[in-house]
């Protein structure tokens, strides 16, 4: 089981894996990749600094934010470690790769287990755990190697979270135009 250790809080964070076609050298670079010739961007979520009555956001005030982030090429083990960190089962094609293993859906009678204080429910918690902590390793790492090899131009990894007041960068889905994998970490 991945235990994330730190502060936690209770605003959201999210892992972007973002394949650009070459490293973007200037911030005008980068919003003609993100952006093309789109000025405004728009916001339909809950929590946003910009209002409801004006869910547009200036991509001049998106950009910026995430040219600052790109960093090195990422490699295959960091995909996998992005992928792996957080919560991923919404971008899993099951005719791709078997089923996302998970036990409170699918193993019966595993509220019982959970709720159960003997050592015979605490095995068969583990035992549970233990498989379905191998099966999302080997989607995660099946997912990773995938898009890794299917976008040999430049990836990187970047988070943005609410609490850093990225939320237009975490949930507006900015990254519509180039492959990507958003991971969250809520």
């Amino acid at each position: 089981m991945k235990i994330r250790k730190g502060f936690v809080s209770n605003s959201s964070s999210s892992s972007f894996v973002v394949a650009f076609p070459k490293k973007p050298e200037s911030v005008e670079e980068l919003q003609q990749m993100m952006f093309g010739k789109q000025q405004w961007h728009y916001v339909s979520f809950y929590d946003s600094e910009y209002s409801e009555e004006d869910p547009d956001v200036p991509v001049s005030d998106i950009v910026p934010a995430v040219f600052a982030k790109i960093g090195e090429r990422a490699s295959c083990e960091e995909v996998y470690d992005s992928i792996r960190g957080g919560y991923f089962g919404h971008y899993i094609d099951p005719e791709m790769f078997p089923g996302y293993a998970n036990y409170f859906d699918e193993e019966e009678g595993y509220w019982e287990i959970v709720s159960g204080g003997s050592e015979e429910a605490r095995k068969k918690r583990e035992e549970i755990w233990k498989k379905h902590e191998k099966i999302n390793d080997e989607r995660a790492e099946a997912i990773a190697r995938a898009f890794y090899e299917n976008n040999e131009n430049y990836i990187v990894i970047m988070e943005f979270s609410d609490n850093a007041g990225e939320s237009v960068e975490e949930h507006s889905n900015i990254f519509a135009r180039l492959e990507h994998i958003r991971t969250s970490y809520h």
